[in-house]
């Protein structure tokens, strides 16, 4: 089943910062099962009906888990050397950095930080730690 719901997420209650927001002229669509949204929200949707409205709290435990202090590192500004050689533009602060793991999988990060030398790196999701309110207004359902 094909969802199409309207939505406001906002950071830790519905009075917090908007995170992001659909616009009428683009409804936000997900399959059911493809795990493309958080599995609360999911849930909800399905069990509503179309054209509802709802508000739903999901903690950050079960969104994208705490913050973890593991998940900073600093790094020598030598691994952000490509065959074009330093690319400074990727190390300022705010901005998103991939790199690959141990096992080479893709990670993605965010510069906070720079010095002559290093770039310090949060590898945590950017929703971690914050408990995300939806307000959701259920659109339509279309079968796949």
């Amino acid at each position: 089943m094909k969802h199409i719901i309207h939505y406001t997420l906002r950071a830790d209650g519905p009075e917090g910062e908007i995170i992001e927001a659909t616009v009428p002229e683009e409804p936000f669509a997900f399959i059911e099962g493809a795990e493309e949204v958080l599995d609360e929200l999911e849930a909800a949707v399905s069990a509503a009906e179309v054209g509802a409205r709802f508000e739903l709290l999901v903690p950050f435990d079960k969104a994208y888990g705490p913050e973890m202090e593991g998940a900073f590192a600093v790094l020598p500004k030598e691994q952000f050397v490509d065959d074009e050689g330093l690319d400074e533009s990727v190390m300022a602060e705010g901005e998103v950095v991939v790199m690959r793991d141990d096992e080479g999988d893709e990670v993605h990060g965010v510069v906070i930080g720079v010095t002559e030398e290093e770039v310090e790196v949060d590898f945590n999701h950017p929703l971690a730690g914050i408990d995300l309110h939806f307000s959701v207004q259920v659109m339509s359902r279309e079968a796949e």
